[in-house]
């Protein structure tokens, strides 16, 4: 695995821990079909959720925040997904379903966090 991808799947390892922490049960990872990828699927037990949650990871802020990389095309194969998703595990279509993304950026001072809720789009 290169320095990107490692980076990656540090960053999703983390936000796992961060989820969990938060409450959160991480349902599935690397879910994969022919719209894309979705990183994590989590379900917020106490609000009856499954979020699909997009990780960026940075070393720094050269290219933006980690955020700003889940543009309208990344946000547009994300609902693709996350519609497929549902069609294949019917026993959360009672669930509300969400779209966030998790921001792991790496600085000197250690490792900021920040996780977006409702961060676009519906997936409906």
């Amino acid at each position: 695995m290169n320095e990107r991808g490692k980076l990656g799947k540090e960053g999703e390892d983390r936000a796992c821990a961060y989820l969990e922490t938060c409450g959160y049960r991480i349902v599935e990872r690397n879910f994969r079909c022919r719209s894309g990828e979705i990183d994590i699927v989590a379900a917020e037990e106490r609000g009856g959720i499954i979020c699909f949650v997009e990780v960026k990871t940075r070393r720094g802020c050269a290219f933006g925040l980690p955020k700003e990389a889940v543009d309208r095309r990344k946000q547009r194969k994300l609902c693709a997904a996350a519609k497929y998703y549902m069609l294949c595990h019917r026993e959360y279509e009672n669930c509300l379903l969400r779209m966030d993304v998790v921001e792991m950026l790496h600085l000197a001072s250690g490792i900021y966090v920040n996780h977006i809720k409702g961060a676009f789009g519906e997936v409906s």
